[in-house]
């Protein structure tokens, strides 16, 4: 077996707002769509970095036929993990889009980068990974 991961599918409450807050992100559209049948019936977006198939893909699903999940509290069950070139400019992002910063930009010389921990508006933890700043 070579498995390989080619999306991250996050369960959410509104997938429209979930689009537009990946989207501010810099995250463009691959393709939208309704499918499934009774509780698997979902309303996805499908969304990657490339705009295509090519790289890894997130899926905002909100499953029509369901109660919406729960709130997401920190640390919550899972993270993303984003590479940007920019944190506080990431961060401030974050915030425009409708997300939080749960923790600031802060150099993490052990791992030679500078990472911030954000959420998006349903609470899904991202930790953005940079640069160390220059002194």
């Amino acid at each position: 077996m070579n498995p390989a991961i080619t999306a991250t599918k996050l369960v959410v409450r509104d997938a429209d707002a979930a689009e537009r807050f990946y989207s501010a992100l810099g995250f463009k559209l691959v393709s939208r769509n309704v499918g499934g049948e009774a509780e698997t019936r979902q309303k996805q977006s499908w969304l990657s970095a490339s705009g295509d198939m090519s790289t890894h893909l997130i899926v905002v699903s909100e499953f029509t036929e369901l109660p919406p999940p729960r709130p997401i509290a920190y640390p919550g069950e899972a993270w993303l993990a984003m590479f940007v070139a920019d944190i506080e400019a990431a961060c401030e992002t974050v915030k425009q889009a409708g997300g939080s910063v749960v923790r600031a930009g802060k150099d993490q010389p052990e791992h030679q980068v500078r990472a911030a921990i954000v959420a998006d508006p349903e609470g899904h933890i991202i930790e953005l990974v940079g640069p160390i700043q220059a002194s």
